[in-house]
């Protein structure tokens, strides 16, 4: 995997590239098509090359007449282009093209609803720290007001959209093609922030087929290192026993984080999010915190009779931490975090050090001084005891567990493939018994949690290069699964649908709750091997346990869309009581 900066360095070894030539002075004679098949430097050209240059590969949307020049020149350029079915699941694979390489990626829509479609994606971007630009088409100025086809303006669809500080990190309507160049340099900017930016540019038709302005890019840096005196108090803080908690931010620094522990004997915690940036099968593992977590975490934690914790990589929100105040030590947090305002954020209550830093940064002055640490210290935490294997049963319906088990040896351990795991029972399931040794093989969704996002966002990761695994609910699959995509693309994907004919979190929830009528929460039982054959996909329906096996090795040996759809036991609770705890202490107003 190259970072982001190490592709723009490669591609601008002298700082600044020009991109475009003396802007012409005569408007198109022979069509839009024409000017671009005659290799016009235009506005969509000239941006898109830039975006390349940036080491931009993947680009997913949907067309519409207001963006058609865009998408032509996106047509034939260098990027990857995938046409998807709905806009915000080109949105969710945008997302996860860019976490899957660290550098952006790109959606792009039409006016009106094609645009208002992609936001509940773009939203779920700034969450998740990816690095994406929305391109949309917007309304230009001589047709506002004149109730146009798909009117989209900061008046006909709120400021919010168009201006920086609401829905995006940075967003812009160009009415001038002279902009150009100051965007670029915003966007090239935005995205050497490891933290993520998520931009949205919005071009009128006549600006996208307009001759461009001279473009050049200026290479950014981002360096936020530690100061020596804030690191004389972490060195200070850090001379007792102390864990590690590491989590989605960390993932660019398994090394670092593995060399601390190996040199310190520190125990490990890790988010949802988290998962394999610290091998799950380390005696210095303690477990999973948050969403789908290890019951026994608390315990383990007061068993290695640590002084505080460090926090890497972590916002510490409610689907990591479930604010659970017995994973804080009596000494309270070191919160590392390029954003100032995150430590202390989820905790306010507990002494916290903020240390306001790049992690990869951070990790290294700490490795500098770990020998003023103290040594390594003795490791007072029995390993973790594997769970007991099940052995299958004969009746129909599959239980939960018992798939989870069975993705473990043949997914994790027997492939190489990415596991995305859909917001529902399904990320319980996967949090919970899912072990990963090593980072960037396992996603799910971090706060927004929308459903589709990880049915919809696989493709992002099958465009990558990786083959793909997704463990989805059959309510989150019924609302944005994008196999005809994937079909058309022939996307190297699995799709394991959880099927119980119901929104298994939401029932399983009201129940636990104390609510009886949750019979709007169940459906008719989908036959999703049908589904998928309808729209050109492949598949397998299993209904015992004892064909789960055969069916996860069918899937693996097939290049292309896979759907097994797995007929689940109800019955089978997942693990998710601090989620309804959380929710019955709200509801009463504690």
């Amino acid at each position: 995997m190259t970072c982001f900066g190490a592709r723009m360095s490669k591609v601008h070894p002298q700082a600044h590239q020009f991109l475009s030539t003396k802007p012409e002075t005569e408007l198109p004679t022979g069509g839009m098509a024409a000017e671009l098949l005659a290799g016009r430097q235009t506005v969509s050209t000239v941006l898109i090359d830039t975006l390349h240059a940036m080491g931009m590969q993947q680009a997913f949307g949907m067309i519409g007449g207001a963006i058609v020049p865009f998408y032509d020149a996106l047509s034939r350029s260098p990027l990857n282009l995938v046409h998807f079915r709905h806009e915000n699941g080109a949105v969710y694979a945008a997302i996860e093209a860019s976490l899957a390489d660290n550098v952006p990626a790109l959606a792009f829509t039409t006016t009106g609803p094609g645009l208002t479609n992609a936001l509940t994606g773009a939203i779920t971007a700034r969450y998740e720290g990816a690095k994406l630009l929305l391109i949309s088409a917007v309304t230009p100025l001589s047709k506002r007001g004149r109730y146009p086809i798909q009117e989209s303006s900061s008046e006909s669809l709120g400021p919010g959209i168009y201006e920086p500080g609401g829905l995006f990190d940075y967003a812009v309507a160009m009415h001038d093609p002279a902009e150009l160049p100051r965007i670029i340099r915003t966007l090239a900017l935005g995205f050497a922030n490891p933290r993520g930016f998520v931009a949205h540019l919005a071009l009128p038709l006549p600006v996208q087929a307009s001759p461009a302005p001279r473009v050049a890019i200026t290479v950014p840096r981002v360096e936020v290192a530690p100061s020596v005196a804030t690191m004389d108090e972490v060195v200070a803080r850090l001379h007792g026993r102390f864990a590690v908690w590491v989590g989605h931010g960390a993932r660019h620094c398994a090394a670092q984080v593995a060399e601390l522990v190996e040199r310190l004997k520190a125990p490990v915690i890790s988010t949802p999010r988290g998962k394999g940036i610290f091998p799950e099968d380390s005696p210095h593992f303690l477990g999973v915190s948050g969403l789908g977590g290890h019951e026994d975490l608390v315990a383990r934690l007061t068993e290695a009779r640590v002084d505080r914790v460090l926090v890497l990589g972590t916002r510490l929100g409610e689907i990591s931490s479930s604010y659970d105040a017995g994973l804080i030590p009596r000494g309270g947090m070191i919160h590392v975090d390029l954003d100032p305002k995150v430590p202390g954020t989820a905790y306010p209550e507990v002494e916290t050090l903020a240390v306001q830093a790049e992690l990869g940064q951070f990790l290294t002055a700490l490795l500098e001084r770990s020998d003023e640490l103290g040594g390594p210290r003795a490791l007072t935490v029995t390993p973790r005891v594997p769970a007991v294997q099940l052995e299958p049963r004969e009746e129909d319906r599959v239980r939960p567990r018992y798939l989870m088990q069975c993705l473990q040896a043949r997914v994790v351990e027997g492939s190489d493939a990415v596991v995305l795991s859909e917001t529902g029972n399904s990320l319980a399931w996967t949090n919970r018994y899912l072990r990963f040794p090593s980072p960037h093989r396992y996603r799910m969704s971090g706060m927004f949690c929308p459903m589709g996002h990880l049915s919809a966002g696989i493709l992002g990761t099958a465009a990558t290069g990786r083959k793909a695994v997704a463990v989805v609910g059959d309510g989150s699959f019924l609302m944005q699964n994008e196999i005809s995509t994937a079909a058309a693309t022939r996307a190297d994907v699995i799709w394991i649908v959880l099927n119980d004919a119901r929104y298994g979190m939401c029932d399983q929830g009201m129940r636990c709750l104390g609510y009886d009528d949750a019979k709007q929460l169940q459906f008719p039982e989908v036959d999703f091997l049908a589904l998928a054959r309808s729209m050109g996909a492949d598949g397998v329906r299993v209904w015992r346990e004892q064909q789960v096996v055969d069916a996860l090795e069918w899937a693996l040996r097939e290049r292309g869309p896979f759907v097994i759809d797995v007929i689940i036991d109800p019955n089978e609770l997942a693990p998710v009581a601090d989620r309804i705890a959380s929710i019955y202490t709200q509801a009463s107003g504690a």
